[in-house]
């Protein structure tokens, strides 16, 4: 399966758990500030997607692999990741502009970085991964 075909499928996903067309749905859209998706939006998009995609996703995979990338060194401090990790989260989510993932980005504050693309992405390296 090629990104374009994810892409599409994520699109669908989207749609279906924010109950909107999928025409109104882009790819570079953030999904809580552009799209209105809340925290139980959330998860049923991740349900969509693995109920589609047929791959478990779990809502910190991003945090875990950034994590993986410290070497034991804190992912965050107070709620507030460090500028190590932040280094690490841009590398991980190369679709969310530079300046979203700046100093002072809470745990909180990381879902309002996602895409569309960004689940699509996701998909993508856990379809490679299981897929070899």
């Amino acid at each position: 399966m090629n990104y374009a075909e994810i892409l599409t499928g994520v699109r669908e996903c989207v749609a279906a758990a924010l109950d909107v067309p999928v025409d109104a749905v882009g790819e570079g859209d953030r999904l809580v500030d552009d799209l209105g998706a809340e925290s139980l939006d959330m998860l049923d998009l991740v349900f969509h997607l693995e109920q589609r995609f047929h791959v478990p996703i779990s809502p910190r995979d991003i945090e875990r692999r950034a994590r993986a990338k410290l070497d034991g060194r804190p992912l965050e401090v107070d709620g507030v990741y460090t500028p190590e990790a932040l280094a690490e989260l841009r590398k991980v989510l190369p679709e969310a502009p530079a300046e979203e993932l700046a100093d002072g980005l809470t745990l909180a504050g990381l879902p309002r970085t996602f895409r569309v693309s960004t689940m699509a992405n996701l998909v993508l390296r856990l379809l490679e991964e299981k897929h070899g």
